[in-house]
């Protein structure tokens, strides 16, 4: 049963899932289809819808304002086709920032499902996903960009064998992708400048990220020569407040560290002193007492 479904899946034969939906990424019924459409959460190819202004339609509705028949609408093929190649070109280097593009395709589809139609398939999902992000909800030629993941991965089912041999006989409302030829020289001249500026924007990141680096090296040596300073203050500033809470320490320190020699000769010094001061006192006492005896005889 399991290789049954698998078998049937986004066939015909399919009756829970639209097989349009899966094959082209669209569906002419929209939301009213009574089948399920998947819409993936990660893919490399994503759709921007009703983005390119198709020449006839564009034509149609301007005849149409001016109250004209848009049976009888004409269209300057060449000039049609040189805005069609600028818009390509355009879009082909802006989506070519976020990575290789694998193919780009335009539809020529008039359907109101399919027209304007743009789907592009990168060679990474991560580039899609990244270019989704981005692109989704910028303006382009005055129109604001719908992007979604596409389902189409495969470009060869999804496209009309008809309309590329010119015998498609439903015209632009195939519901079979009619994309726009494109010449092959431009797609590859395209390839090449777009690869040549992601090498240079990538040399430029890789520089950016070396410059933050050795600024952020450069900051964190001088936060550490900044704190070995600081360190080497607060020791200094310690040890002078210890030698000032310990001044008296530091004296008897000092004293007792003197040699028994020196120490002697202190000791001698200040006995020889204190011999001097007890004589020059007996002296003054007995001169003391000359002087009052020979007062006391004068008075008899």
């Amino acid at each position: 049963m399991a290789k049954h479904l698998a078998r049937i899946h986004g066939t015909e034969e399919d009756k829970v899932n639209c097989p349009f939906y899966f094959k082209i990424g669209a569906c002419r019924h929209a939301d009213r289809c009574s089948r399920i459409h998947h819409r993936p959460a990660f893919s490399p190819t994503i759709l921007i819808k009703h983005i390119f202004r198709h020449p006839i339609r564009e034509a149609e509705l301007k005849a149409l304002s001016d109250g004209l028949d848009k049976d009888q609408v004409e269209v300057d093929r060449d000039k049609a086709m040189e805005d069609f190649l600028q818009f390509f070109e355009n879009l082909y280097e802006e989506l070519g920032k976020f990575g290789r593009i694998e193919s780009l395709h335009v539809c020529d589809n008039l359907g109101d499902h399919m027209i304007g139609h743009v789907y592009a398939k990168f060679s990474e999902e991560e580039e899609a996903s990244d270019a989704l992000n981005i692109m989704d909800g910028r303006y382009y030629d005055g129109r604001k960009m719908e992007v979604e993941f596409s389902p189409v991965t495969d470009f060869r089912e999804a496209r009309c064998r008809d309309f590329d041999e010119d015998t498609c006989n439903r015209g632009g409302f195939c519901n079979f992708m009619h994309i726009k030829p494109v010449p092959m020289c431009l797609i590859r001249s395209l390839e090449d400048d777009c690869e040549e500026e992601r090498r240079r924007e990538d040399m430029k990141r890789a520089e950016r990220e070396h410059r933050d680096r050795s600024r952020r090296k450069r900051r964190h040596r001088e936060r550490q020569r900044g704190g070995g300073r600081r360190k080497r203050h607060s020791r200094h500033d310690g040890d002078s407040d210890e030698e000032r809470g310990n001044g008296g320490d530091s004296d008897t320190s000092r004293s007792r560290s003197r040699s028994p020699k020196r120490r002697q000769r202190s000791y001698s010094r200040s006995r020889s002193r204190s011999m001097s001061r007890s004589r020059s006192r007996s002296n003054s006492r007995t001169s003391n007492n000359v002087q009052t005896g020979d007062g006391n005889k004068d008075e008899e």
